[in-house]
């Protein structure tokens, strides 16, 4: 549980050009887990690709 949360909120914490970034590295459907928590925090920052 540890490392998720060190994950989550490295990705929590990237500037918006770098979370785009990994946004459209992960945007294929199904989505993993990264890619949720990365289109969670976009959408929370009213961002999009």
């Amino acid at each position: 549980m540890e490392r998720l949360n060190e994950i989550e909120t490295s990705i929590v914490t990237l500037g918006n050009e770098d979370l785009l970034d990994l946004a459209d590295i992960y945007k294929s459907e199904p989505r993993t887990p990264l890619g949720e928590i990365a289109f969670a925090e976009m959408a929370r920052r009213g961002i999009s690709l």
